[in-house]
């Protein structure tokens, strides 16, 4: 690696870390501020918040990179500027592409940490964040064992889907269930709720339960048949409300192909916003590298004497990039674009302006 390379990098990963830093303590800052009616309220000790915020920073971090990365970018490009090391580097016979070449190749490896992160570390980090905050910190929880999740949906085998108000961790408990079994068509067949389900030798009790049989119209036939205690066979089992629960956030790329395989043929809306949610988890980490390849050409053509101007254009791109990728994403969930095209058409759409930006800069 050249002398000038290891410059470039050194600068633009100090410029990183503190940006970074600075977009992470406002984030907290306001995360704190939004939470706080919760935090005094259930008078929420420090040690809970500060355990709460620790688990999420994983999640914190995935968010913010990107503009944490063109933030840096243009910072130290426009600081080569002012200075003028970008002139002179040009004098020497070294070209706008290799100035900007060392750059391109910390947004590919950055966007592959965040990709190595976000499958390994903030699925669990961001199950554990959102069990303390809906378990402890807005029930009042004292312990660790307390902590829950609320609203879990999920869809299992047989067109059949499982709705808990809460989920008790640490208990494998359920309240206040709600069960629908669908047939080959998606029409209710049986409706079954309960106040309470428990995971109990390998098997789930249902407590208070009411089974209702149901029509094509989704109206109940004949009488409901009560139940102290019901027995139902669910495939599922407490780690699948955890992992899967119709929580995204909660799984990786893998646990999430594992779910939508589970699910086959069922719920096929279902499967198709899955699959969307699948592809824009492995395409999301590669912002990192498309704001790159747009911020890094804009802050060399702008020069010393369009910085800001440079800066308000690459956010506005950037901006962009976000409304269009959601529009995408919106379109992919309701079966209008394939899953593949929706989750990767901003990445793709950015980066052929990234890459004609680059050909255009001297």
């Amino acid at each position: 690696m050249r002398i000038l390379d290891r410059y470039l990098i050194r600068s633009f990963a100090n410029a990183l870390i503190y940006c970074l830093a600075v977009f992470l303590v406002l984030f907290i800052i306001i995360d704190v501020f939004s939470n706080l009616d919760e935090f005094l309220k259930h008078s929420v000790s420090l040690k809970i918040i500060l355990t709460y915020y620790a688990y999420f920073i994983p999640t914190i971090l995935v968010q913010v990179i990107p503009i944490a990365c063109l933030a840096a970018v243009l910072f130290v490009i426009g600081s080569l500027s002012r200075h003028n090391e970008i002139i002179a580097l040009k004098a020497c016979g070294i070209s706008a592409f290799h100035i900007l070449l060392p750059y391109f190749f910390m947004g590919i490896l950055i966007s592959f940490g965040v990709l190595l992160v976000d499958e390994l570390v903030v699925p669990q980090s961001s199950l554990a964040s959102t069990s303390i905050m809906e378990g402890l910190i807005k029930k009042g929880g004292a312990n660790f064992e307390q902590r829950s999740l609320s609203k879990v949906t999920l869809y299992g085998k047989n067109n059949c889907m499982i709705y808990a108000r809460e989920y008790e961790i640490e208990s494998k408990t359920m309240h206040d269930v709600v069960i629908f079994q669908n047939d080959m068509r998606e029409n209710f067949q049986t409706q079954i709720k309960a106040k309470k389900a428990a995971y109990e030798k390998g098997r789930w009790v249902f407590y208070d339960a009411i089974e209702y049989r149901m029509n094509r119209r989704g109206e109940v036939v004949g009488n409901p048949v009560f139940s102290q205690e019901l027995l139902f066979p669910l495939d599922q089992k407490p780690e699948d409300f955890l992992h899967q629960g119709s929580q995204v956030q909660f799984m990786n790329s893998k646990e999430l192909t594992g779910y939508i395989q589970k699910l086959g043929g069922n719920s096929r809306k279902l499967v198709q916003k899955l699959s969307v949610d699948l592809h824009y988890k492995i395409a999301f980490p590669f912002v990192c590298f498309i704001v790159m390849l747009i911020g890094a050409p804009l802050a060399m053509r702008t020069g010393r004497s369009g910085t800001a101007m440079g800066i308000g254009l690459s956010f506005t791109l950037v901006l962009l990039y976000y409304g269009i990728a959601s529009t995408c994403l919106a379109l992919g969930k309701g079966n209008y674009l394939p899953p593949m095209f929706a989750a990767w058409f901003g990445n793709l759409f950015f980066a052929v302006i990234g890459i004609y930006l680059i050909k255009n800069t001297s």
